[in-house]
């Protein structure tokens, strides 16, 4: 009975062959990660803040959704603000927390730049509604955002858009 088998030309030929492929393979790999990255967390943050508000109007209380060391990209943080200082004290209970992840970056205009906060009829505290963005590194520009309209209601888009307010962060970084 004659034996069928591989040779080794043949064996080491499929080896390259493989090689080859997932050398051209990697950089579209690494890039669909980040975007599942940045869709992620565009999708937490969003679903936090929708979050943040229920809890509000179910407590009767004011609900704040606060970045950790004032920055959203490090992550973010609900809490109940039974005192109504907008600031966590340490009997007030955190409903919430997400870490952020270091390769996606997150910031907030003017009015969000820190924090997002809720009153008992869901609607932004001191009329902070604004936008939030996921930003890409490079070229700066975001393909989510988180907007807060005026009612409370808390909207994810998802497009192509300009290059505010991703460009300030990477001009304050260098």
């Amino acid at each position: 009975m004659k034996q069928r088998g591989v040779t080794l030309i043949e064996l080491l030929a499929g080896v390259i062959l493989i090689g080859v492929i997932a050398v051209l393979a990697a950089p579209a790999l690494g890039t669909f990660i980040d975007s599942q990255r940045r869709l992620d967390t565009a999708q937490q943050l969003a679903n936090n803040l929708r979050l943040a508000r229920t809890e509000a109007i179910l407590r009767s209380q004011p609900v704040i959704l606060q970045a950790l060391e004032g920055d959203w990209s490090r992550g973010w943080h609900a809490f109940v603000d039974s005192n109504h200082n907008q600031l966590r004290d340490g009997d007030e209970p955190i409903l919430t927390e997400r870490n952020g992840s270091p390769k996606v970056r997150v910031v907030g205009n003017s009015r969000v730049a820190t924090r997002v906060g809720f009153d008992s009829s869901g609607r932004p505290l001191n009329n902070g509604n604004g936008t939030l963005a996921v930003c890409l590194n490079e070229p700066a520009a975001s393909h989510y955002q988180i907007a807060i309209a005026v009612t409370g209601r808390v909207t994810l888009r998802r497009d192509g858009f300009g290059s505010e307010p991703c460009a300030l962060i990477v001009t304050e970084r260098i």
